[in-house]
């Protein structure tokens, strides 16, 4: 969730409430979290060790409000680190638009070879990964809306 959502809120008075507006800034910061998501395997803060206390959320936010983030797994493409830390940044008008992000994407490397490779394991990696339709056993499933009663 966007740190300016919980900012608006805490500040806010009861008969004086002007949410922050959710727009695409706000889902900017969001696309941020779910990339960092995707290369650490976890959800950010262990949050879903806190089991639900109130405490450890108001104090997760007040952190993220703090400027706190997550820091980047290790082995991450550094370029994608940099995506993701634009993404998330406090100030929405510094975020990236979606063009942008989509642009950077599309700039980095799919695969980030080790040096330690060489040219033969390299070989071997992408023949591995090479299926033909045939070779792989997937279930098939009738997804016609129109035979069930809704």
């Amino acid at each position: 969730m966007d740190p300016n959502f919980f900012e608006q809120r805490l500040c806010s008075s009861e008969t004086q409430r002007h949410p922050y507006p959710l727009a695409e800034k706000a889902d900017i910061y969001s696309l941020g979290v779910l990339f960092w998501e995707l290369t650490s395997r976890k959800m950010p803060f262990d949050f879903e060790t806190k089991n639900n206390d109130p405490f450890e959320i108001i104090k997760i936010k007040s952190n993220i409000l703090k400027g706190m983030r997550e820091k980047p797994s290790p082995g991450t493409n550094h370029k994608f680190v940099a995506l993701y830390e634009k993404c998330w940044q406090h100030k929405p008008d510094v975020r990236p638009e979606i063009r942008q992000v989509i642009l950077e994407l599309n700039n980095i490397e799919a695969l980030v070879v080790s040096e330690n490779f060489g040219s033969k394991e390299i070989e071997t990696m992408e023949k591995s990964v090479t299926l033909e339709n045939d070779e792989v056993n997937v279930p098939s499933y009738d997804c016609d809306i129109n035979k069930y009663n809704l």
